[in-house]
């Protein structure tokens, strides 16, 4: 039975104050040394900027993949020096990404989520291949190594995690493979730094343009939910922030188990419950659980987040930025949100509020604020559990979470389970829902949910006309009669059939 892969690590202190980290392990039989350097400047290809944290999770990686049998020995992608006249692509991309941000390359700044993309994309991956070869050595045969690296370090981590293995960066987060999509985008801010090379007269052609160096990425096959679907995931939603509830006779008086009780029933955090009165969060779980109560976590607004994407079309960064100063509310017949910051420029718009929404946003706004979250015009709409700005992660963590439930009650009526869930077809869902309801207004439903390009407008269209009642056959027979075909052919639909494309 062959030995378990296990490493350690050597240190060396270099001549200029630095250390040298000697990994040395055991793989294929062999043993094996990786070294890596704390110089940021290193040019033996390990990267630099190494600590001994770093370098012990660097280990800890490649006895996982060692473990899983997919650890191949690094390729050398270091390369001289490059010469004064001719700078190296990690000068020049330094330099492109800081003209990007300021405007000087293109018709406008760009945003602070495309500069980070931008930034993420160089460091991780372009950079560390691409990095200290001049601009004129990089060839296409070079970018189309870069393609096959990308894909193989993708395929061996996959391999490793199939394997069980537990594959973790330098900061401790756990990697995950690199999709087509992704693929594409990193091959795309390559071909946009060398495509400003070109215009800089730095080099003759981009050689990461090319017919091999395209990657094709399988559409995702998106739908929307129907009314029934959407209605038991807001149940479900409203289900997972149901608060403790608690007898009048608990509620009442100035002890500490009233004052808990009453905290605990308005939504309020167990440490929120511990600060306000004094106490520590022990002895608040302590009356918690006399009262017979779980321990809250706190109103979050679960419900709010999936009403306000189905009944409005935003997208998930959208409502995480929204504040209560961009909500319109005093005035039913005209409420509305305001989105400043779109990520389009047809995304910063108007967007009506119906009747129910303006209800939920009332009272989510009023358990917000008996949850001792902040309610001023400056708060978020739908904060996090700090009173911050929740991350679009965290919204589609809520709506998942919420559609998981929703699954196990539909099975247990054996109901088929909602197929797979994400803010996005919620957004499908209400563009769905908006054009029946608006006679199939293409021009509006976009303007709602700020589409320049009417192409995701018109694929939710395209997908509705399927399910439209249709009478061509009728119409046909009554042709052939010598009768006149009736005029229902069309996209319009009588308020009678709406609920009929949902079922």
């Amino acid at each position: 039975m062959a030995r378990p892969a296990r490493g350690n690590i050597q240190t060396t202190t270099l001549a200029d104050g630095t250390e040298k980290y000697r990994l040395r392990f055991q793989a294929n039989g062999e043993r094996r040394d990786v070294i890596l350097h704390e110089r940021r400047d290193c040019s033996c290809g390990c990267g630099g900027g190494w600590s001994k944290r770093t370098a012990r999770a660097e280990l800890d990686t490649i006895i996982a993949k060692v473990r899983a049998g997919v650890w191949r020995t690094p390729l050398p992608r270091s390369a001289p020096a490059p010469p004064n006249g001719m700078p190296s692509f990690h000068e020049y991309a330094s330099s492109w990404l800081e003209r990007k941000r300021n405007g000087t390359i293109g018709d406008r700044t760009i945003t602070p989520s495309t500069y980070q993309h931008y930034r993420g994309a160089l460091t991780n991956h372009v950079l560390p291949y691409f990095a200290r070869h001049r601009l004129d050595e990089i060839d296409r045969h070079l970018c189309l190594a870069f393609k096959a690296h990308v894909i193989r370090e993708a395929t061996e981590l996959r391999e490793a995690i199939a394997a069980g293995a537990e594959i973790r960066d330098r900061r401790g987060r756990r990697c995950v493979p690199i999709g087509a999509s992704y693929l594409k985008k990193l091959i795309g801010v390559l071909a946009m730094v060398l495509d400003e090379a070109v215009e800089d007269e730095l080099i003759d052609r981009n050689p990461a343009r090319g017919k091999r160096m395209r990657v094709r990425v399988p559409k995702p096959k998106r739908s929307f939910l129907e009314l029934d679907e959407l209605a038991e995931l807001l149940d479900a939603a409203a289900a997972q922030e149901t608060l403790p509830r608690f007898a009048a006779e608990a509620l009442a008086g100035d002890g500490t188990q009233a004052r808990v009780a009453r905290r605990a029933a308005a939504g309020r955090r167990p440490q929120d419950i511990a600060r306000e009165l004094g106490i520590t969060k022990q002895t608040v779980s302590f009356h918690l659980n006399r009262l017979g109560a779980a321990a809250p976590i706190g109103y979050i607004g679960r419900r709010a987040v999936v009403e306000i994407l189905a009944r409005s079309g935003v997208r998930a960064s959208e409502l995480c930025d929204l504040r209560i100063r961009d909500v319109r509310l005093h005035d039913p017949a005209g409420a509305r949100f305001h989105i400043r910051d779109a990520k389009t420029d047809a995304g910063v718009r108007e967007v009506q509020m119906t009747p129910d929404l303006v209800e939920a946003a009332v009272e989510h706004l009023d358990r917000l604020r008996r949850a001792g979250k902040p309610t001023d015009p400056n708060a978020y709409l739908v904060p996090n559990r700090r009173g911050g700005r929740m991350d679009r992660q965290r919204v589609g963590e809520i709506v998942g979470e919420a559609a998981k439930l929703a699954s196990t009650r539909r099975a247990e009526r054996d109901l088929p389970a909602l197929p797979h869930i994400t803010p996005h077809s919620l957004r499908r869902t209400y563009i769905s829902l908006a054009l029946v309801a608006n006679d199939f207004d293409v021009k509006w439903v976009m303007s709602q949910v700020g589409h320049a390009d009417s192409k995701m407008t018109l694929d939710v269209y395209a997908q509705l006309e399927q399910r439209i009642p249709r009478h061509h056959g009728e119409n046909l027979d009554r042709l052939l009669r010598g009768e006149a075909p009736g005029d229902d052919s069309g996209p319009h639909m009588p308020a009678e059939q709406m609920q009929t494309i949902h079922r």
